[in-house]
C-alpha cells in the first residue's frame, strides 16, 4: 500500500496512454517550425514591429530574440521534454517539478485559453491578411477582396480552416503529419521564391516599380508616402543610427517571437515521439535554427531594398488608427510586407507565391492547436485531474476524439467574437500571456529542475546533465529563457500599442488561473473521497 491507495496503478486513470510514438524528426520539427509561422512573424516584424518601434533594426533584433530563444527556450523545453517523454505539454513538468496546482493552473491558461484564441485570431488571419494579400498580389477584383476582409468572409473562411485542422487531428497523428509535410514544403518554396525576388531586386528596382504602381492607382509615390507619414504627430521615421538603438531594438521582440518562440509545442506529443531522448530535443532546436536564417535573411532585404524610413512609414499606413497618411495611401495591391514585395514582379506564379506565404504558414496552426489542447487535456485526465473521458483515446486512430470536439465548440464560438467584437481579442495580449503562463513558468522549472528533490528520480535517468563549469547546462539555458521572457513582458507592458495593459485582459487572466487552481483543488478533494492519494501520481511520470 502506497499513499492509501492498494495499487500505484489506481492513481493513473489508464495503466497504458493508449497514444502511438509515430512522430519521426521530420514530423517533430514540423510541429515546431510550422508553430512558429516563420511567414507570419516576417510580416508581424516588419509591420507592427516597426510601427511601435520604426527606430528598431531588424538585423539585430532577429540575430539577438534567435540566439536567446535557441540557447533559452528551445533547450529548456528540449531537455524537460526529453527528460519526461509523455504528451501532455507543460503541465508534465510543471507538474512533477513546481506543483500540480501550477502545472494544470498554467497549462489550462496556456493549452485550453492561448490555444483557443489562437484559432480564435490564426484562423481569421487565413481570410485577412491571409486572402486579401493573395488576391492583392494577383491583381483580383476589389469587391472580392472586400468580402474576404468582411466579418461575413471571416467568418466562413474560419470555420472551413478551423473544422479542416479538427478533422485532420482526430484522424490521428498519421493523417496530420502526411498533411503538415505537404504544407510545409509549399510553405519554404514559397517563401523562398519570395525571398529570391526581394534580394535579386535593388532599392532603385522598388521605387520605380512602387511609383509606377502609384501612378496607376492615383496614389502617393515611394517619398510622398514617406514625407506624409512623417508629417503625422508623433511619428518619427529615422530609423536606427550607426550603434544603433538596442532599446528600440529590443522592442521588436514581442514582433519578432511570433517566428521564433513557439516550437515549443513540440513538448504536447512527447509520448508520440520515436527516439524521444534525441528527436525532441533536434526537433526544438532545429525549429528555432532554421527561422533564424530566414529573419535573418529578410530583415536584410527588406531594409536594403525598401529603406527603414518606407518601412516604417508602410508600418504606419498598416496599423495606425487614421489620418492623413492612410487616407492619401490608395495602392491596389495593399500596405501588407507580402503586397509590397510583389511590386518587384510581373510574373503570375511568382506573385501568386508571395501572395500565398502568409496563408500556407498560418494555416496548420489550427490543428497544431487542437493536437496542443487534446493532449494536455489527456494528460490532466491521465493525473485524475478531470472527467475519465478526457483519457478515451480512439483504437482506430490513436487520437483524444472527445477533447477536440470541446475544442472545436470554444474556438468556434472565438471566431465568431473576432469577426463582430475583434477589439475583445485585442485586448487580451495572447503572446504576453503565452510569454507568462507557458514560457516564464517553464524556465522556472528548468531552473528548478536538477535541485528539487522530488523530481530528483526523474533528473537521475535524464540524459541532459551536461555541465558548464559548475552550472548545468538547463540551468544556464533556463537563466537565458528568463531574461528572454523578462524583455518580452517588460515591452508588453510599457508600450501601450501592445494592449497588453487592460481591464478586460487582466480580467480574463486571473479568471483563468483562479479556475485552474479551483479545478485542482476540487479533484483532489473529489479522488481523496474516493480513497486515492493523488500526491502519488506527482513523484513519477505517468504510463507511457
Amino acid at each position: 500500500m502506497v499513499g492509501g491507495v492498494r495499487d500505484l496503478g489506481e492513481v493513473f486513470a489508464r495503466k497504458a496512454s493508449g497514444l502511438v510514438r509515430e512522430a519521426s524528426l521530420l514530423d517533430t520539427f514540423g510541429i515546431g517550425f510550422m508553430n512558429n509561422t516563420l511567414g507570419v512573424g516576417i510580416w508581424t516584424m516588419a509591420s507592427w514591429g516597426l510601427f511601435i518601434s520604426p527606430h528598431g533594426n531588424m538585423l539585430l533584433g532577429s540575430i539577438l530574440a534567435s540566439l536567446m530563444f535557441i540557447f533559452g527556450i528551445a533547450f529548456v523545453w528540449g531537455f524537460l521534454g526529453g527528460s519526461m517523454p509523455r504528451s501532455g505539454g507543460d503541465y508534465i513538468a510543471n507538474s512533477r517539478i513546481i506543483h500540480p496546482a501550477v502545472g494544470i493552473a498554467m497549462s489550462m491558461t496556456n493549452a485550453g485559453f492561448v490555444m483557443t484564441f489562437w484559432i480564435a485570431t490564426l484562423a481569421p488571419f487565413c481570410a485577412d491578411p491571409g486572402m486579401t494579400s493573395l488576391l492583392s498580389s494577383i491583381g483580383a477584383e476589389q469587391s472580392l477582396i472586400d468580402w474576404f476582409a468582411s466579418a461575413e468572409g471571416v467568418v466562413v473562411v474560419a470555420s472551413l480552416v478551423n473544422v479542416w485542422g479538427f478533422f485532420i487531428v482526430i484522424l490521428g497523428l498519421k493523417i496530420y503529419n502526411m498533411n503538415q509535410r505537404v504544407i510545409m514544403v509549399l510553405a519554404f518554396f514559397t517563401l523562398i521564391v519570395t525571398g529570391i525576388v526581394l534580394t535579386t531586386s535593388s532599392h532603385a528596382d522598388f521605387v520605380s516599380a512602387y511609383d509606377t504602381q502609384a501612378a496607376i492607382d492615383g496614389s502617393m509615390t515611394y517619398d510622398q508616402t514617406i514625407a506624409t507619414v512623417r508629417d503625422v504627430d508623433g511619428v518619427d521615421l529615422s530609423g536606427p543610427k550607426p550603434g544603433y538603438d538596442l532599446g528600440a531594438t529590443l522592442a521588436l521582440f514581442p514582433a519578432i517571437a511570433w517566428a521564433t518562440a513557439y516550437g515549443y509545442q513540440i513538448t504536447f506529443i512527447c509520448g508520440e515521439v520515436k527516439r524521444p531522448q534525441r528527436n525532441i530535443v533536434l526537433g526544438q532546436v532545429l525549429a528555432a535554427v532554421i527561422p533564424a536564417v530566414f529573419l535573418v535573411w529578410f530583415s536584410w532585404g527588406l531594409v536594403n531594398v525598401m529603406g527603414q524610413d518606407f518601412l516604417g512609414a508602410i508600418a504606419y499606413i498598416d496599423n495606425g488608427d487614421g489620418g492623413a497618411s492612410i487616407d492619401a495611401f490608395s495602392l491596389s495591391v495593399g500596405s501588407n510586407t507580402y503586397s509590397m514585395i510583389s511590386l518587384l514582379t510581373d510574373n503570375p506564379f511568382t506573385e501568386f507565391c508571395i501572395g500565398s506565404v502568409f496563408i500556407f504558414f498560418n494555416l496548420l496552426c489550427m490543428p497544431i492547436s487542437y493536437i496542443a489542447f487534446s493532449r494536455a487535456a489527456f494528460a490532466w485526465g491521465m493525473d485524475r485531474l478531470g472527467p475519465m473521458w478526457f483519457t478515451d483515446v480512439s483504437p482506430r486512430w490513436h487520437s483524444p476524439v472527445k477533447n477536440n470536439v470541446i475544442m472545436l465548440v470554444m474556438s468556434e464560438v472565438g471566431i465568431f467574437i473576432y469577426a463582430y467584437w475583434a477589439s475583445a481579442l485585442d485586448a487580451i495580449a495572447i503572446v504576453a500571456l503565452e510569454a507568462m503562463s507557458a514560457w516564464g513558468v517553464m524556465a522556472l522549472s528548468g531552473l528548478l529542475f536538477p535541485y528539487v528533490k522530488k523530481a530528483r528520480t526523474i533528473w537521475e535517468a535524464s540524459p541532459y546533465k551536461f555541465r558548464i563549469g559548475p552550472l548545468y547546462v538547463l540551468t544556464i539555458a533556463s537563466v537565458v529563457n528568463l531574461l528572454f521572457v523578462g524583455i518580452l513582458i517588460y515591452y508588453f507592458f510599457t508600450v501601450p500599442a501592445l494592449g497588453a495593459i487592460s481591464t478586460w485582459g487582466s480580467a480574463v487572466y486571473i479568471t483563468i488561473w483562479i479556475f485552474g487552481l479551483l479545478w485542482f483543488f476540487l479533484w483532489i478533494r473529489h479522488w481523496r473521497k474516493q480513497g486515492i492519494d493523488l500526491t502519488v501520481a506527482w513523484k513519477q511520470l505517468p504510463p507511457a
